[in-house]
Order: structure tokens, then C-alpha cells, then sequence
């Protein structure tokens, strides 16, 4: 008997042993990537297979037996050193529409330990022009930044706009390289409770909104944590399905091994007024969920800013190290507002004065790295001077700020005037100036500035403040500021200034 027929026999024999509620079918090496089972072809044995609660292994004949859940699509977890077929928009094939023999096609990649994965948040376009933004402001300038394995799109794909899904992925598909995605919540059909109903036009594109893969050395999970309320309102948190699978695939995954969640919302306050955002009871019982575990990363978007929190006791979390979260800028930046530029693209300076853009998350042996990419500027456009443009002679208690886009607690930010020492300077809380002047500017006109406006400023978690000599001789001198990463790298930047006397 060819290996494809003792596979599918194998399969039926189990879902006709248990009747129908069960779910079988076949992971197999697909090497000539025709997607079909063929004779020559071999099962793979040992992968995880998933309804959305249950995970279950394929024997050696590459079949798995699930138990079956109404409503839930199966999907298979991709296992590191293999990839899944993809769509014309490098969307992985990691389900099978209901009705349809559940196989699972894979073929060989190798993936080395060094691993690289680009992470975008919130493109948000409500029309096609917007569509045209992320294209012409994102996606064309990726062909000179690092390369990666994959890419994840964590929410907010379009605003309100499902019918422009198709267009996002067309212009993330021409990235070159398999892209996953999970819903926000402007990507649900909100007005009703109902998960199932709200979550429907993102899962009749994309498939399951809660998922896993394996790639490199992580387990990159998925979960869809809008909680949908009923008209417009929703509130962050985890479903008990999301919790057991959840439970299920940490229970198959070795512990030296990263785990990494992506979801939408993050799991703090998103504003310093304490709101709750992500329900209190589940961020706890997820973090319990995760304790014992030393390599967790969170990834999470939704607010328009960029923040790295490093949850502590405080917050629930009982590790030894505090446990990580990166809550990334939007792709759209601020609603993609302000006044076009020469390419009609408009800024999209966020309300905490961070550039739109993207972040790369990367791993090497035991160390994981978190960098952030300007979607427009160079790479190492890293921070944001703002400095008086002259002051007097003398002058005393006069302060400058360095907006350090990706920084946070862990990073050194040091300042100098011309050639003296470098001495550290604080972080503070408080409106980017930049981005405040900019914004105050759209009422200082007689008419209302061209594009969308503005949004109004927020508080920005990665400013540094400091103070400018009061010895200063008249004349030119030059700020200097350089900020150094957790791990090592260095980026700086410097503005004139002019001592004058009155």
C-alpha cells in the first residue's frame, strides 16, 4: 500500500472509529509543493495539530484524530525547519476550510538559531488612497532594511474597512516573505457580543484568529484579545478556550525554548490615568500561566505610541527577571495625519512624537534583540532633538530633550555641548515639544491645514531631559546626544545652538 493510501485509510479508520465528533487527517512533506499527497511523498510524524483547544501530535504515519468543536477551524502548528504553503500575498496556508479533508502540506526550510521577524501594528487604512501610503511609505522602503524570516501584522489591519484586506495584503505580500496577521478591533464587525459574529470577516480571510507556529528558537502564539461588549465598546482579555490552548501548546514546549504572544491590546493601563485596557483578572492568569518560564516576550500594539513596559511583581508578574513587553508604533503612525509631503504621503508622527514605522524582533542563542525602524528616515534615525534655537548668555534652567523612539529604562542617554564630558541625562514624562509645536500649529491658521489633523498629544514614555550650560560663551555650540541600547549599540544625534546677547 503507497504511503498516501495507508495515510488517508489510516485517517478515516480513526474518524469512523469515533464517530463524528472527531476531526483526522494527514501532515505530510510536500516536496514537489504541489499541495497534494502524493505516493513517493512521507508523512511527518510528531506535529502539533490544533481545533483551537485540543492539540494533538501526528503519528508515525503523519495522521492526527482531534476532537471536534463546532465552529472551530483545525489548524496545523507549524514546527520549526518547515514551512506551510502560502497564498499569491505570502499568507500561510495554517488551516482547512470546513468540509474539506483536514491535510496539511509542509516542506523543508531549514532555520537557524539567529532568527529575524518583522513586526507591523496598526496600518489602519480607511481608504485606497491610504492603502497607497502603506505601499509607497513602508513596503517600497523595506528593499534597503535587514532581511527576515517572517513578518506579523498585530491587529488594526484596516480601519473599519474589511473590504480593504485584500488591498493591505497585496502590498505586504510584495515584502517577499510569509506574513501572518491577527485581528483588532477595527478589524471586527463590533455592534454585537457575539465572538463568533464579530470576529467573521477576519477569520473568512486569514482563518483562526488565535494560532501558533514554531520558528528558529521561538513559539510565536497568536491570540485574538479584543473582548467584543456590544456596540462599539470592547475591552482587552483571553476566552477560556484561549487559556487552555494556550495551557496545552506551553505544555508540549521545552522551557529553554522563547515564547513569544502577539496580540492587540496590551496587557497594561495604555495611559498613565490607570484605565483599564486588558481585563486585571485575565493579565493575571496569563502571567500565572507563563510563570516559570525565563524567555517571554509580548508584543502588542493598538496605541499609537510606542512603550516598553517590564512587568515586576507589581503588575501580577512572579519571575525572576521582569517580563518583557513591547507595545509597537503604528505602521500608520497617527492615523497617517498631517500635511502630505512632496510624495503626497503624509507624516503620521504619532501623538508621543515617534515616527510611523515597523520594529524587527531578533534572537540569537539565549538573547533576544528589539529594534524599530522609521519607516521614511534611515535606520539610524534613532532620536529626536529638540533645542532652543538661540538663548542668552547666562542663562540658566534651560532644558532640551531627546525623544529616543525605541527607548526605555534599560538604555543610557548621555548629552554634551561641544567638546565637553558626556553626563547622563534623565528620563521624564511628558508632550514630545516637537510634536506639541506641530500640533498647535494646526490652530494657529486662518484656514485648516491640508490632510487629516493631527491627534492631540499624548504622553511620551521614551523622553530624556537635559539642561544647557548657563557658561556658555556667545557664539555657535553644537548638543550632542547619544543613547546606547541594553545591548551595546549606539545611536546619536546632534542641533546647533547660539549663544546671543541680547
Amino acid at each position: 500500500m503507497s504511503l498516501r493510501s495507508a495515510a488517508f485509510a489510516s485517517a478515516l479508520a480513526c474518524a469512523a472509529a469515533a464517530g463524528a465528533h472527531a476531526a483526522s487527517g494527514v501532515v505530510f512533506n510536500d516536496e514537489n509543493g504541489n499541495g497534494v499527497l502524493d505516493p513517493s511523498e512521507d508523512a511527518v510524524p510528531s506535529v502539533e495539530v490544533s481545533n483551537g483547544v485540543d492539540i494533538t501530535r501526528t503519528d508515525a504515519n503523519g495522521v492526527y484524530r482531534l476532537p471536534e468543536r463546532p465552529g472551530s477551524q483545525v489548524f496545523v502548528i507549524k514546527p520549526r525547519g518547515w514551512r506551510l504553503p502560502a497564498d499569491g500575498s505570502n499568507i500561510p496556508r495554517t488551516h482547512v476550510a470546513a468540509g474539506q479533508f483536514p491535510t496539511f502540506p509542509l516542506r523543508k526550510s531549514p532555520e537557524p538559531d539567529s532568527l529575524r521577524a518583522l513586526v507591523l501594528t496598526d496600518p489602519q487604512p480607511s481608504s485606497e488612497a491610504e492603502v497607497g501610503y502603506l505601499s509607497r511609505g513602508l513596503v517600497e522602503g523595506l528593499g534597503r532594511k535587514p532581511v527576515a524570516a517572517f513578518g506579523v501584522t498585530l491587529g488594526d489591519i484596516v480601519y473599519d474597512r474589511p473590504d480593504l484586506f485584500g488591498a493591505v495584503n497585496t502590498a505586504l505580500g510584495r515584502i517577499g516573505i510569509p506574513w501572518y496577521s491577527l485581528p483588532g478591533n477595527h478589524d471586527l464587525r463590533l455592534g454585537t457580543p457575539d465572538e463568533a459574529a464579530a470576529v467573521a470577516p477576519f477569520e473568512a480571510v486569514y482563518g483562526p484568529s488565535t494560532y501558533a507556529f514554531h520558528a528558529g528558537p521561538a513559539l510565536f502564539v497568536a491570540l485574538d484579545d479584543v473582548r467584543p461588549l456590544g456596540g462599539p465598546r470592547y475591552i482587552g482579555g483571553l476566552t477560556d478556550d484561549q487559556f487552555q490552548f494556550l495551557g496545552n501548546l506551553l505544555g508540549g514546549t521545552p522551557s529553554s525554548e522563547w515564547v513569544v504572544l502577539m496580540m492587540h491590546i496590551p496587557t497594561f493601563s495604555p495611559d498613565p490615568s490607570g484605565t483599564e485596557g486588558f481585563r486585571e483578572k485575565d493579565r493575571l492568569r496569563l502571567f500565572a500561566l507563563l510563570a516559570g518560564r525565563r524567555r517571554v516576550l509580548i508584543l502588542s500594539g493598538h496605541t499609537h505610541y510606542q512603550r516598553h513596559v517590564l512587568h515586576g511583581a507589581g503588575d501580577g508578574w512572579a519571575g525572576p527577571e521582569p517580563l518583557h513587553e513591547y507595545n509597537v508604533a503604528a505602521a500608520c503612525g497617527g492615523f497617517w495625519g498631517g500635511p502630505p509631503d512632496k510624495d503626497g504621503i503624509p507624516p503620521g508622527t504619532m501623538w508621543d512624537g515617534t515616527p510611523p514605522g515597523y520594529a524587527v524582533v531578533g534572537f540569537s542563542g539565549d538573547k533576544a534583540s528589539l529594534e524599530y525602524f522609521p519607516a521614511r528616515l534611515p535606520a539610524d534615525h534613532q532620536i529626536a532633538l529638540h533645542v532652543p534655537e538661540s538663548v542668552a548668555p547666562g542663562q540658566g534652567y534651560v532644558s532640551f530633550y531627546a525623544n529616543v523612539f525605541n527607548g526605555h529604562d534599560g538604555w543610557t542617554v548621555e548629552a554634551r555641548v561641544d567638546d565637553r564630558a558626556w553626563n547622563p541625562i534623565r528620563r521624564v514624562l511628558g508632550w514630545d515639544p516637537a510634536y506639541a509645536t506641530a500640533y498647535l500649529a494646526q490652530d494657529a491658521g486662518s484656514r485648516p491645514a491640508a490632510g487629516k489633523r493631527l491627534p492631540d498629544p499624548a504622553v511620551c514614555y521614551h523622553l530624556w531631559r537635559g539642561a544647557l550650560p548657563a557658561d556658555l560663551s556667545p557664539g555657535r555650540h553644537v548638543v550632542h546626544v547619544r543613547a546606547t541600547d541594553p545591548s551595546g549599540r549606539t545611536f546619536s544625534a546632534e542641533q546647533p545652538l547660539d549663544v546671543v546677547a541680547r
